[in-house]
């Protein structure tokens, strides 16, 4: 059932054989012409076995062909298609070795009077290359063999293994003749005859009897009514009366003129005896699933059926295991019905031949079963390291859902919940949406409530009625069997036999063209139409086509290996495909990630529109965590523990610190060495592998290697080192031959150069996916102080200080030595670094300060944030501030800027992207002053990124207190915007500042508070007086040592937080202080100036803005 397109064959229908029932009848068994023929697969399959366990080929050869250990009843042969009907179906066409190897998944059995001969059903799937599958239902019984050549064949076959065994018995003993005899006589006697009652085939006196099977091929799993009519078969050829009609004609009836059952209809057709009764469900209802739900619970019992439906959920690798190979269909098709409204995205074969056993060592998540042989012991199986329940995050117990979030299959399912805005919606998304909408309608209250108490389900006693309306009037009754035009004396009955069909009556059918084939016509011509048109409104986006289409087929390219070609030579181009789709899916996986780190920009360099893939970062670098973990688990010579790629890094620590000891010298440097002398500048961070894994072993919060490997690739991609260290990794070729196979993704050296090329590219943007995950876990910080040291004191006697804020919290007032300016600390993680308060007490001779910046540096990661100052701290000097808040930004490396220039991202926690500006009160007398268009320029600039902030997805917003307080940001241009005009010359050798105006402007409301008229909007002005009196004297009355600028600072951010600068910057131009403290031509006093930043600083009161802790901290209002 290849996906490959076949040249229609006779009787291959068109558009009709889309509404059969059934699409083949096959019949399978043993070739009376070639005889007794060995399973080539079960060759192949012991050849794999022994390579895999390190056997050599030439032990796997001797016992391959004709294995004379095993009992000739209970070895393999090899079984064919001995007839199918019709021929081909040309959009779904045959695959021959596919359905003889799950029809008959252990070769031919053969049996004798003795033995047990009753019929067993089991049901297979096959999976097309387009994702769409294909369900088979056979009916395996024993027929007597007439052929006398291959009951003389397999009597030939007993006396070479009785010869064989006695052959070895004798040579076994090294004992004496004495002995010898003894033993015979004794023990050996009995062993043998053992062998002749119980292993043993007389021609002459047993009767041989071998498997074959009838089996219905069909587009839905139609289970329970496949399985009646095929008994009804059976009993019709073991039955001492011949059937009513020729078989030819209840097969010929099934395939051609009993249609497939509407959705939402029910439909009676005839078997040999009885009718037959079958429905779908509508298209409102959960899709069909004809397995009993009921038996996956009594066969795996409550608690086990709990956690292999965790580990389905978390698409772990699982293999069922059982004897029936129906009971492994059944708990297959279970759980993947449960599993609604989510589907199964990976491999999914529920009976896996024992030739294909090979296939459990694919790298990717699977679902397949597995029969097992009577007595055989389940822990000698090698099965494939089982995943942890634990995922990367720092916490053991977070919720199910953490992990569950970063599968495939909920990523598809938010997939196609965005697609289905422009596309016809998937039929599991339409009913899930669909009982949603009820569930809303049934709680009109409360609509949006959600509890995590049981509640019934409503739907249930609805469904069961629909279903039983159906069964109980039909809805259609297909043509009843009847005579076919055959010829005279075929199809003859002989009791205990299936005949020879009569091939021509069954390879096509009727020539009319009856109702329900010119409905399905209908149908298609209405797909058609509608295909049509989607395409014709899809035209305007098909960048975002492209890319979608690509992104799905990768899956569905890995999603099921063809069945047949099984020589090794195909078998290692199997794993070549695995090795190029793993490739591939590196390729979709960094490109995606790029593109939603890069958001709209990367629509100009043709990545396709990225805001539509519905995937969250954490969602994209939890699936790159997981293809890192499938690349380092294939071709892997042994496996050991849970995590292959931990389980190498371990390795290359042990042989990397091994060697270190050996090389060990007094003279060795340490992790660390200094740039310089000065102490002014932070020690360069070593780059080393190993070192960040000694960070992550020391993190007791992670309790599995699975996490410890996810964390490490995390901290690498957020170093942007995750190229670099995975290339020095497997830098160690000699470590990598002893793990991996010659085939493994690791050892294919163009490929690995690819797959390094392309995580490489991940460079280009900044991750905090460390960081922002691990938020608990302890992080050593290094500060240093950045003084002015020509114009500042060398040793300074007060008590200096510092407090380091982070999105995550802060470090709260740690004291700094005195004279030191580098000092270490270690808090718990602090996130991406916001801002820094420093500080002193003022004590001693020597306290005045002049700081050029502060440098903070996260050593787990490297990340360093510098927070420029160049003011003074000191009373009596610049503004008397004796405490300042930093505001930082993240700095890149040299080779990060490039980066950055060459994909034109800016850089996240950095200023906007205007040109730098300094403050005003730190200007110089020769700095040129901006005029004032420049001024209104800064202050719309300031303003439009804070709105352009909150209209980004919130994931994608930077920090708001570099937009409220950088150097480019609202206070700072409002600063401008206040010194334009400003008398600031010194008066009696004092500065003025505009904190003097604003105190000079709350001093005049107060005294005039009295003297207003009660009109309205004279009250209205009253209260904006009053109200910014009361924030002025908060600020000034603050248990801080803050400086004039910086209680202006304060203010501005109160002011935008609480919506009230556009009432305060009106009072402040009609204050009669500001002719007295302004210039004529100064911007506060131009009535249009004025009214134009009034309206443009109302713009941003729609949004709620949530200022830093450490901005208003000890400010009561």
């Amino acid at each position: 059932m290849s996906g490959s397109g076949a040249a229609p064959g006779p009787g291959s229908g068109s558009s009709p054989a889309a509404c059969r029932f059934a699409h083949y009848f096959v019949l399978c068994g043993i070739d009376a012409d070639s005889g007794l023929e060995p399973d080539e697969l079960a060759v192949l399959y012991q050849w794999l076995e022994a390579d895999r366990h390190g056997k050599s080929q030439d032990a796997a050869n001797t016992t391959s062909g004709e294995n004379f250990d095993q009992s000739p009843l209970r070895r393999t042969f090899k079984s064919k298609v001995l007839a199918h009907y019709p021929q081909n179906i040309e959009w779904n066409p045959f695959d021959q070795d596919a359905v003889n190897m799950l029809c008959m998944p252990k070769g031919l059995s053969f049996r004798t009077q003795t033995d047990n001969k009753d019929p067993q059903f089991h049901s297979f799937i096959i999976t097309r290359e387009d994702g769409s599958r294909t369900y088979g239902f056979v009916l395996t019984f024993y027929e007597e063999v007439t052929s006398k050549q291959i009951c003389t064949a397999m009597q030939t076959l007993y006396q070479m293994h009785n010869a064989e065994h006695y052959s070895s018995l004798y040579a076994s003993s090294s004992c004496s003749m004495d002995s010898l005899a003894s033993s015979i006589d004794e023990g050996d006697t009995t062993s043998l005859l053992k062998l002749q009652r119980y292993n043993s085939y007389d021609i002459s006196r047993d009767t041989l009897y071998v498997s074959k099977s009838i089996c219905l091929i069909t587009p839905l799993p139609f289970m329970q009514a496949c399985k009646k009519f095929l008994i009804q078969l059976y009993k019709a050829v073991t039955s001492q009366q011949p059937p009513p009609l020729p078989l030819e004609s209840y097969i010929h009836n099934i395939l051609y003129e009993v249609p497939l059952p509407p959705p939402g209809r029910s439909l009676k057709f005839y078997g040999v005896y009885e009718p037959v009764i079958c429905q779908r469900p509508g298209p409102s209802e959960l899709p069909l699933s004809d397995y009993p739900l009921r038996e996956v619970f009594e066969l795996l019992g409550l608690e086990n059926l709990v956690q292999v439906f965790t580990c389905v959920l978390l698409e772990m690798q699982i293999l069922l295991y059982s004897q029936d190979y129906q009971r492994l269909m059944t708990v297959a098709e279970g759980i993947t019905t449960l599993l609604f409204p989510f589907q199964w995205q990976h491999v999914y074969v529920p009976i896996l031949p024992a030739s294909l056993l090979h296939f459990l060592d694919a790298p990717v998540p699977y679902l397949m079963g597995l029969q097992s042989k009577e007595g055989t012991d389940r822990s000698k199986l090698e099965l494939p390291q089982e995943a942890s329940f634990l995922s990367d995050q720092p916490e053991p117990y977070l919720p199910f859902l953490s992990r569950f979030i970063e599968t495939q299959m909920f990523a598809t399912f938010i997939d196609n919940k965005i697609m289905s805005q422009w596309e016809e919606k998937d039929p599991l998304l339409r009913v899930f949406d669909s009982r949603i909408e009820k569930i809303r309608l049934y709680n009109v209250r409360a609509p949006t409530l959600r509890t995590s108490i049981y509640q019934k389900c409503s739907t249930l006693k609805e469904a069961a009625q629909s279903i039983e309306q159906r069964l109980m009037k039909m809805d259609h009754t297909a043509i009843h069997p009847h005579l076919l035009d055959m010829k005279i004396g075929q199809g003859k009955y002989e009791q205990g036999f299936f005949p020879k069909l009569q091939s021509d009556v069954l390879a096509t059918g009727p020539a009319n063209n009856n109702r329900w084939v010119s409905r399905s016509a209908t149908a298609q011509r209405r797909k058609d139409r509608l295909r049509q048109h989607s395409e014709h409104v899809g035209l305007d986006n098909d960048l975002r086509e492209k890319y979608m289409q690509e992104a799905r087929s990768l899956g569905k390219n890995l999603r099921q290996p063809k069945l047949s070609d099984l020589s090794p030579a195909v078998i290692a181009q199997t794993n070549w495909k695995f090795v190029e789709g793993l490739l591939k899916e590196c390729r979709m996986k960094t490109k995606r990630m790029l593109v939603e780190k890069m958001g709209h920009e990367a629509v100009e360099l043709g990545h396709g529109e990225a805001n539509i893939t519905g995937l969250e970062e954490n969602t994209l670098i939890a699936s790159l965590c997981d293809l890192l973990e499938r690349i380092w688990s294939h071709g892997l010579q042994v496996k050991q523990g849970k995590s292959a790629l931990w389980s190498h890094l371990i390795q290359f620590q042990d042989r990397e610190e091994k060697q270190e000891h050996l090389a060990e010298s007094p003279v060795a440097l340490g992790p660390e060495r200094r740039k310089s002398d000065s102490g002014v500048m932070l020690p360069t961070l070593r780059v080393s592998l190993i070192q960040d894994m000694r960070h992550i072993q020391n993190m007791s919060e992670i309790k599995t290697d699975v996490g410890r490997a996810r964390a490490w690739i995390r901290l690498s991609l957020e170093k942007k080192l995750l190229s670099q260290h995975l290339k020095q990794l497997l830098s160690n070729q000699l470590l990598t031959k002893k793990l991996y196979k010659r085939y493994a993704f690791l050892r294919c050296e163009e490929e690995r150069e690819q797959f390094l090329y392309h995580l490489l590219s991940l460079n280009a943007v900044d991750y905090f996916c460390f960081t922002s995950v691990f938020t608990t876990i302890m992080i050593p910080y290094r500060s240093v102080i950045i003084p002015i040291k020509k114009l500042s004191n060398a040793i300074i006697t007060s008590n200096p200080w510092i407090c380091v804020s982070g999105e995550l919290g802060d470090t709260g007032v740690m004291q700094i030595p005195k004279n030191l300016l580098e000092m270490t600390f270690e808090c718990q993680n602090l996130g991406k670094l916001t801002t820094v308060q420093i500080g002193h007490d003022n004590s001693g001779l020597l306290a005045k300060w002049l700081v050029d910046c502060v440098m903070v540096r996260n050593e787990i990661t490297g990340h360093t944030y510098r927070f420029p100052c160049g003011r003074w701290l000191g009373k009596g000097i610049d503004d008397g501030s004796l405490e300042r808040i930093l505001i930082g930004e993240l700095m890149t490396t040299a080779a990060d800027e490039d980066l950055v220039k060459q994909c034109r991202t800016p850089p996240q926690q950095k200023s906007p992207t205007t040109a730098r500006r300094l403050s005003i009160t730190s200007l110089t007398g020769k700095t040129t002053k901006p005029n004032a268009g420049q001024i209104q320029e800064g202050i719309g600039e300031a303003v439009n990124n804070i709105v352009k902030h909150f209209h980004k997805p919130e994931k994608e917003r930077g920090s708001l207190t570099v937009l409220l307080c950088g150097e480019s940001g609202l206070v700072a241009a409002l600063e401008q915007v206040f010194h334009h005009g400003f008398k600031s010359a010194r008066i009696f050798h004092k500065n003025v500042f505009i904190w003097d105006f604003i105190e000079r402007a709350v001093a005049y409301f107060e005294t005039t508070d009295q003297i207003l008229d009660n009109e309205d909007d004279v009250l209205i002005q009253k209260s904006s007086c009053k109200t910014f009196c009361h924030y002025v004297n908060a600020i000034n009355t603050a248990p801080r040592n803050i400086g004039k600028d910086g209680k202006f600072q304060i203010l501005v951010c109160l002011g935008t937080r609480d919506r009230l600068l556009p009432q305060w910057i009106p009072l402040l131009a009609e204050c009669p202080a500001i002719t007295r403290m302004y210039e004529e031509s100064a911007l506060l006093r131009d009535r249009m100036t004025v009214n134009s930043l009034i309206r443009i600083l109302q713009t941003i009161q729609d949004f709620t803005i949530v200022l830093e802790g450490s901005l208003i901290k000890g400010v009561d209002v």
